[in-house]
């Protein structure tokens, strides 16, 4: 069942954090992969508490997720309050991961732990300064924001299924 839990995880990163577009079509749809996260809890043989509180926020992610990517419509409100229940949700679930695979691969796990914490401070400063359109400063964060991504990709791809209880 593990396995299938990572198998899950590891594809729900995929969806979530990499966008590529045909015209103003979404190949990886971000609600795919908040169903995958969702999945990845479900399919676990024990859930803690913390996964329990996190399966209902994927579900209304990916519903939200889900109709932007049918009607491309702008709420500010919607917005900042998906963008808060999204940082909370990967914050918890890479904690989660972190603690799952600590016995087995600590520096994994120290690494997943740094990124999440950066991540999140990132995402926070983007939404707080791209309204001043500094296009440098909003440059410099996406950037440092996808080599992190790619490279918290690259530690959860590398987790070995054995090792993730």
């Amino acid at each position: 069942m593990e396995r299938t839990s990572l198998k899950y995880l590891k594809w729900g990163m995929v969806f979530a954090f990499l966008n590529i577009y045909i015209g103003t079509l979404n190949l990886l749809p971000d609600f795919a992969g908040m169903l995958l996260f969702y999945a990845s809890i479900q399919s676990h043989d024990r859930q803690t508490q913390s996964e329990q509180r996190l399966k209902p926020l994927f579900l209304v992610l990916a519903a939200d997720y889900f109709l932007h990517w049918i009607w491309n419509f702008e709420n500010h409100l919607e917005s900042l309050l998906m963008l808060i229940i999204y940082i909370y949700a990967i914050y918890v679930l890479l904690g989660e991961v972190a603690g799952r695979i600590r016995e087995h691969q600590p520096d994994s796990a120290k690494q997943i732990s740094f990124i999440r914490g950066w991540t999140i401070l990132l995402q926070l400063a983007a939404f707080l300064i791209s309204p001043y359109e500094n296009e440098t400063v909003n440059i410099v964060i996406a950037i440092v924001m996808i080599i992190m991504l790619i490279v918290l990709i690259v530690i959860i791809w590398g987790i070995p299924w054995e090792e993730f209880r």
